[in-house]
């Protein structure tokens, strides 16, 4: 069997088995062609070829809030990143990217390390910490991977990086069968979690910690990537490790995208910035573990403990003074607190309350205060978010927000399907004729909310 041996309608069927409607399935089987010549282009004489669809993430609200253990509504899209991989009997990993043509070689160790700082970080972190995981040598695969999604733009691409060649180094080793990890990651969740540990480098459930890539986030992406229903919004409770019952949307409601084109790169100049906002976070938990002298893993930990803690946080810190906590100063925490506790705790469970009862005209307001807070105590917006959120307001839709890391990235907006493509265009010209140097990189594009990642079974 070669890689191009699958024929587009099987590919075809085979995505819109997972949940891609008819029209992504047509345009993704595109993708696996171009990336099934790029595997044959490596000149191997290679085994069996598996195909691995691997969504990006929209983030509807839970806007830095994964880290904290908190709570999060979630999607993939209908765009995303196409693996087709096929097993080495040796250690090494050989990579194709197939829109590029670069190719790079890795050899899976608990030393290994990428040859430059661009997509390779990402694999060679899931390398490297799966040889640190495992016992024993392990085996590499033959690569080949392209994507539609628009790279450094909220939507995830780094992640589904670490999703993708997660699975498919797990398939090559028969999914880790036999070993007490390898037990623990079939489960989805726990999965999320641990190559949200991955890409962030922490410890998790008794690992070792390790470099990562660079970035001190939770597992919100891979969460996402891995766990999402399509057609619904998902909730996921970090803090319980547990997704609820997906909203659906209605069919005569759609989601549409705008990435602003102001690149947000978590590796490169935004992870200082990114990593900021995280760091004030642990140093208001920090802050009250030190006042109260008792331990505490994250924010959520204390609310769980005591709904009251966050009021008594919140008198320490006013009452601190000028003096700075952790090279922060005590507003800083304040307004990272409070945003944390009204998007958590408030806004996402009144959203689901509202989009489940059908109130959208309610569920814009919640999703403006949500949209408020990144800006003026997150600090994580720029002015082009800002403008695409509060544009998209204006010409109609029923909500809008920035979504991701922030520093940059993309915006949602929650339209009627019927007026998708007039909204679109008039959305795309407004942003346009304001920010004309953006033009060749912004990207604006409807989508349905799509399946999680999965393997194409043909036939």
């Amino acid at each position: 069997m070669t890689a191009r041996s699958l024929s587009a309608d099987l590919t075809e069927q085979a995505l819109e088995k997972i949940g891609l409607s008819p029209v992504a399935a047509v345009a993704k089987a595109k993708l696996f062609s171009t990336a099934s010549g790029a595997l044959d282009s490596l000149g191997r004489n290679l085994g069996p070829i598996s195909r691995w669809w691997v969504p990006g993430r929209l983030e509807f609200l839970g806007k830095h809030t994964d880290y904290c253990a908190g709570r999060s509504i979630l999607a993939a899209v209908e765009r995303g990143v196409c693996f087709c991989s096929s097993p080495r009997t040796d250690s090494r990993l050989c990579i194709v990217d197939a829109a590029s043509g670069e190719v790079t070689e890795l050899q899976i160790s608990a030393q290994t390390t990428a040859q430059s700082q661009g997509w390779d970080l990402y694999p060679a972190a899931v390398s490297r910490r799966l040889a640190a995981v495992f016992p024993g040598p392990l085996c590499g695969a033959d690569v080949a991977f392209i994507s539609d999604l628009p790279p450094a733009a909220g939507l995830s691409s780094s992640s589904c990086l670490i999703v993708g060649f997660y699975l498919l180094l797990a398939k090559s080793n028969g999914q880790f069968s036999g070993t007490v990890h390898g037990h623990k990651l079939q489960d989805r969740v726990a999965l999320g979690e641990f190559l949200g540990a991955v890409e962030s480098g922490r410890a998790w459930r008794g690992l070792a910690s390790d470099a990562g890539v660079g970035t001190h986030g939770g597992s919100q992406d891979q969460t996402a990537i891995l766990c999402s229903a399509a057609g619904g919004l998902t909730a996921f409770d970090f803090f319980d490790a547990r997704c609820q019952p997906a909203v659906k949307l209605p069919p005569e409601l759609t989601v549409v995208i705008a990435t602003s084109g102001v690149v947000a790169r978590k590796t490169g100049a935004a992870m200082a910035a990114y990593n900021h906002v995280s760091q004030r976070a642990a140093a208001s938990l920090a802050f009250w573990r030190d006042l109260v002298k008792q331990p505490g893993d994250c924010l959520e930990a204390m609310f769980r403990a005591d709904p009251q803690n966050f009021p008594r946080l919140r008198a320490a810190l006013q009452a601190h003074g000028d003096q700075p906590i952790a090279g922060f100063s005590a507003t800083d925490l304040l307004q990272r607190m409070d945003q944390f506790d009204a998007e958590s705790h408030r806004l996402i469970p009144a959203a689901i309350a509202a989009m489940t009862a059908g109130r959208w005209t309610d569920l814009g307001k919640i999703v403006d205060q949500s949209q408020q807070l990144a800006d003026t105590c997150l600090h994580n917006q720029v002015v082009q978010t800002c403008r695409l959120a509060s544009t998209a307001r204006g010409l109609g839709a029923l909500a809008a927000s920035a979504f991701g890391a922030g520093f940059g990235g993309a915006v949602w907006a929650l339209v009627q399907t019927s007026q998708a493509a007039n909204f679109l265009s008039a959305w795309r010209n407004t942003y346009v004729r304001e920010f004309p140097e953006l033009q060749p990189s912004a990207c604006f594009f409807q989508t349905a909310l799509g399946p999680a990642a999965a393997e194409l079974v043909c036939g």
